[in-house]
C-alpha cells in the first residue's frame, strides 16, 4: 500500500465522517486507523454525554461487546499450546455438570464447535431480556440453571449459530483449566503483556469517569435515552469487554501472523481461517475460531463487531496489508461495521486509483457542494476528478469521473447513462481562489457552509 495514496485517503475520510456524523445525528463516535502496528489516524466526532454536553474524545472508554469473544478464544489457543486442553475435546470434560442436562447432545459438543459457534447451543438463553435492562445479567450459579434448562436448538456440527452463551461456557472452561477466574486470566495472559491500560473484561470504578454513556435510537420525539453501563457477570467471556480506539489497534495488531505476540503464528492461523460460511447471509461472511471473516471485493478481512446496549462498535483487519479500522459508536443505531467497511474500502479506492504522478493540480477543484437535490464531494484521484456521494457509506462504489478541460472547468467523461455524461462543470471562483459556485451540468451548487447558510432563509414555492 503506497504511503502518499494512504494519506491522500485519510483527508477525505475525516470529511466524510464529519458528515456522517452531523447527517446521522448519532451522538458520536471514535474512529481509528492503525497500519503496519502504528495508528496513522484516531479521531472523536460529537458527545460522550448529550445531557452534559461532554465532547467525546479518543481517550473515551465504550464496551466493546462481543468483541470479547477474540479475547476468549485467543485465550482458549494459549491454554492448548500449553497442552491444557485440546480443541476437539468435549466440553463435559472440563464442565462436568452439563452431564445433568436431560438433552444428551451436550456430551457431543467440543471447545472448538463453541469456538466457531457450530455447537448448535441457544444465542442467549431463555429468558435473553438483560440485553433489554429487564433483568441483570447471570452469575454463574444462574448461568449454569439456565444452561441446564436450555436444549440444544439445531444439531452441533451442523452449520453455524452464534451463541453468547456458548461463549460464556467457554469463560468457565478457561477458567478451570486455568485455575484462575476467567477475568483474572484476561487480564494476567493478553491485557497486561500487551500493556493495554484501557482494557478490561468488566467494567469497574476506575473508569466511571472516562466511559460514554450509551444512548437508545431516537423516539418518535427525536429523543434518545440513555442508557446505563452494565455489568455482564457470567458471561464476561462473551460481551463484557471494554476498551478504547488506540487499544483496540494494538490489540488487534498482536493479533498479526508474524507479530510475535500473544499466541504463535499456526493458533493465528486457525483462528482465521474459515469454519463456517454464515448461512442465509447476503454478504457472504464467514466466521473462523473467535473471528468474524468478512469479503470485501477481492480482499478477506478479519476481525468482529459488537453490539451492547447504546454501543455498537466494528473492527476489521487486512493481514495483508497490516492494516486496522475501528469504528466505536455510543448509540444503538449507528451502523459501525457499515462504516468501518466504507473507510476501509476507500482506502482501497485511493491505493487503487490515485495517480501521483499528474501534470495537473487539480485540488483547486476539490470541496463540497450542495443544492436541494444532492451533496458532492470532488475529490482529486492526481489526474482526474471524481464526483462522490457521501450521503452512503462506501461512496466510492459508485463514482463519476472528470477530466480537465480548462482553469475553471471540468467535463464528465464517465457516469451511468442517467446522469450527465459529457457535459460541462464550471467553477466560480472567487478572489482568494476558493469556488463561490458549481455549475454543475447546468445545476448550481454551493460550497457546503454557504449552502446551509442560505437554506435557513430559503422558502417552499408553491406552484
Amino acid at each position: 500500500m503506497n504511503t502518499e495514496k494512504f494519506k491522500k485517503s485519510i483527508k477525505f475520510i475525516d470529511s466524510f465522517l464529519d458528515l456522517r456524523c452531523r447527517r446521522n445525528e448519532w451522538p458520536g463516535f471514535v474512529v481509528a486507523i492503525s497500519h503496519k502496528g502504528k495508528v496513522v489516524f484516531n479521531k472523536a466526532y460529537g458527545y460522550a454525554n448529550l445531557e452534559k454536553k461532554e465532547k467525546l474524545t479518543k481517550d473515551h472508554i465504550f464496551r466493546i461487546a462481543s468483541h470479547s469473544k477474540t479475547f476468549t478464544a485467543t485465550s482458549i489457543m494459549q491454554l492448548a499450546e500449553q497442552k491444557k486442553l485440546k480443541l476437539n475435546d468435549f466440553i463435559i470434560q472440563y464442565l462436568p455438570w452439563l452431564n445433568e442436562h436431560k438433552d444428551k447432545r451436550f456430551r457431543k459438543i467440543t471447545i472448538r464447535q463453541l469456538l466457531s459457534h457450530g455447537a448448535g447451543v441457544i444465542r442467549d438463553g431463555l429468558d435473553s431480556d438483560f440485553w433489554s435492562l429487564g433483568r441483570p445479567f447471570p452469575n454463574k450459579e444462574q448461568f449454569k440453571k439456565e444452561v441446564l434448562d436450555a436444549d440444544l436448538i439445531i444439531n452441533n456440527n451442523t452449520h453455524m449459530k452464534y451463541s453468547n452463551i456458548g461463549y460464556s461456557l467457554l469463560g468457565l472452561i478457561i477458567e478451570q483449566v486455568s485455575g484462575m477466574p476467567y477475568n483474572d486470566y484476561v487480564l494476567s495472559n493478553i491485557v497486561k503483556p500487551l500493556g493495554l491500560e484501557n482494557t478490561g473484561p468488566e467494567i469497574n470504578s476506575t473508569i466511571k469517569n472516562r466511559i460514554v454513556t450509551g444512548y437508545s435510537r431516537r423516539d418518535k420525539n427525536k429523543t434518545r435515552l440513555p442508557i446505563t453501563n452494565i455489568y455482564t457477570d457470567a458471561m464476561s467471556s462473551a460481551t463484557g469487554f471494554y476498551s478504547t480506539s488506540e487499544d483496540i489497534c494494538k490489540y488487534f495488531s498482536a493479533q498479526m501472523v508474524g507479530s510475535g505476540k500473544l499466541i504463535n503464528d499456526e493458533s493465528k492461523k486457525i483462528m482465521q481461517k474459515v469454519e463456517w460460511r454464515v448461512k442465509n447471509n447476503s454478504a457472504k461472511e464467514k466466521y473462523g475460531l473467535g473471528f468474524h471473516i468478512y469479503p470485501l471485493g477481492k480482499h478477506e478481512l478479519f476481525g468482529h463487531g459488537g453490539g451492547f446496549p447504546g454501543q455498537i462498535t466494528s473492527t476489521l483487519c487486512d493481514a495483508r496489508e497490516e492494516l486496522i479500522v475501528t469504528v466505536l459508536a455510543n448509540c444503538i443505531d449507528c451502523s459501525s461495521t457499515y462504516m468501518s467497511k466504507g473507510i476501509i474500502s476507500t482506502i482501497y479506492y485511493f491505493d487503487k486509483n490515485y495517480h501521483l504522478n499528474s501534470q495537473q493540480n487539480l485540488s483547486k477543484f476539490e470541496g463540497r457542494f450542495m443544492n436541494l437535490w444532492s451533496i458532492v464531494d470532488m475529490v482529486s484521484m492526481g489526474n482526474k476528478i471524481v464526483a462522490v456521494y457521501p450521503d452512503v457509506f462506501r461512496p466510492f462504489d459508485e463514482t463519476e469521473e472528470l477530466k480537465y478541460v480548462n482553469a475553471n472547468t471540468l467535463r464528465v467523461t464517465k457516469t451511468d447513462g442517467f446522469n450527465a455524461e459529457g457535459e460541462l462543470v464550471h467553477y466560480n471562483y472567487g478572489k482568494n481562489g476558493k469556488a463561490k459556485s458549481v455549475m454543475y451540468a447546468g445545476s448550481t451548487m454551493l460550497p457546503e457552509k454557504e449552502y446551509l447558510s442560505k437554506q435557513e432563509k430559503l422558502t417552499v414555492i408553491d406552484l
